[in-house]
């Protein structure tokens, strides 16, 4: 017999995020998440909605794509849904803060492990604060491949936070004498529910700000953002991605 969780998840994936739509249609094996600012829905080609989600072509590839708003509430709907599809890759796309001096504006963080100051990765086996691992094999790739188009990317570990606006400078001092490199919204509890799922998962992040130099940037919408967007676009298209 279904349990009340199972019975939930279905119905969210149904009405909520399938809308309608049959999950079992959705075919892509790589799904991409837009965390806060929308990278890439203008450039999927041959594009087709599959209630909030999107399925279409980037580099020649199918892809699924969704922008999803900040913070975890809708990404544990989204990631719960995808039990019903053929998605077993999940790519976050993001903006952080830079936690070290050496980070400028426009470089990019390719995480490998996230602290988790969020709440929801306590309900999917880990505990509060502690780093929880991207996959190694996709985060590795990932980031050797931007790196040898000439972007600076710095691969290691970020802080998830659950409070934006609450970085105090006792809290900065703390994460940056802990090596991490950035800190945003979401790292944590998608490495946390991809784990759960047995999905391979890692996230790539635009630095629009540095905390730890109080700068902030016009990046969002700058060279080094098409730049960053166009990387993503061909490591899709590549072979790398499913090595």
């Amino acid at each position: 017999m279904a349990t009340w969780e199972q019975k939930f998840v279905r119905f969210v994936a149904e009405r909520w995020v399938f809308q309608g739509t049959d999950p079992h249609d959705y075919t892509p094996r790589t799904l991409i998440l837009a965390f806060g600012e929308d990278f890439l829905s203008p450039r999927l080609e041959r594009h087709e909605h599959f209630g909030a989600l999107y399925s279409g072509l980037l580099g020649g590839h199918r892809v699924g794509y969704m922008k999803v708003p900040p913070g975890t509430v809708i990404l544990e709907g989204v990631m719960r849904a995808l039990q019903f599809t053929r998605v077993d890759h999940v790519i976050g796309l993001g903006t952080c803060g830079a936690l070290q001096q050496e980070i400028d504006c426009g470089d990019i963080i390719v995480a490998d492990a996230a602290k988790a100051g969020d709440c929801l990765s306590l309900h999917y086996g880990f505990d509060y604060n502690q780093v929880i691992p991207a996959d190694k094999g996709l985060t590795v790739s990932l980031s050797d491949f931007l790196s040898r188009r000439g972007m600076a990317v710095h691969c290691g570990p970020i802080v998830t936070t659950g409070a934006v606006l609450r970085e105090t400078d006792e809290l900065l001092a703390e994460w940056n004498r802990d090596g991490y490199l950035g800190v945003e919204l979401e790292a944590s509890a998608l490495f946390a529910l991809a784990s759960w799922m047995k999905m391979k998962s890692t996230i790539a992040l635009l630095v629009t700000d540095s905390p730890v130099r109080e700068e902030t940037s016009g990046e969002l919408h700058g060279r080094r953002r098409e730049a960053f967007v166009q990387g993503i676009i061909d490591y899709i298209g590549s072979p790398e991605i499913s090595a």
